[in-house]
């Protein structure tokens, strides 16, 4: 392997890293506007009490408008049902936009989490096809030499030397000893 490939690699694995930032991001924004919407459809709960208040308000004054005069009442009775209208047309457009920013956010998310799943099965199998290539480079290029020649070397000097300690006297493996058994001199 080259230098070039590790560093293209990396790149790509930096690449990938903000990628999967950004997504987070993207991800923490539609957090906050799925939070948006439960703010508004909790206003659009609010706002359901008060219509039952105001229709509780409406009720009674109806029912005092009809005992004091049906003139009164009558007029008391519509002012009352368009506020009501008004308010319920108000929630549920409050309510429809609501679902369709959520539905949207939906739609978002599931978008990103396939993105996302993607790029890491891209990841993966390129992390595996570099894995499988190296292996197959690093076997073609020694073709059944487990030994560089330079270790070869080493492995032929070590038996010399082993035959040479095979073929030694008494007297000389004695002197050896004394030799590797002397403290190393300091300067």
């Amino acid at each position: 392997m080259n230098d070039a490939q590790p560093d293209s690699l990396h790149e790509k694995i930096d690449a990938h890293a903000l990628e999967v930032e950004r997504f987070h991001a993207e991800v923490a924004s539609l957090t906050r506007q799925v939070a948006n919407c439960d703010k508004l459809i909790k206003l659009g709960n609010a706002s359901l009490g008060q219509i039952d208040q105001k229709i509780a308000e409406a009720i009674q004054i109806s029912a005092q408008a009809q005992h004091n005069a049906d003139a009164a009442g009558l007029a008391a009775s519509q002012a009352a049902t368009a506020a009501t209208s008004a308010a319920v047309h108000g929630l549920l457009e409050a309510m429809n936009e609501a679902t369709a920013a959520a539905r949207t956010t939906g739609t978002r998310l599931n978008i990103l989490q396939f993105k996302t799943g993607w790029w890491i099965t891209l990841y993966a199998a390129l992390t595996l096809l570099c894995c499988l290539l190296t292996g197959f480079i690093t076997s073609w290029a020694l073709r059944g030499n487990a030994l560089t020649p330079e270790q070869a070397r080493y492995v032929e000097l070590g038996k010399a030397h082993e035959t040479v300690l095979d073929n030694a006297s008494e007297r000389e493996l004695k002197l050896i000893n004394a030799i590797r058994s002397r403290p190393p001199k300091t300067k």
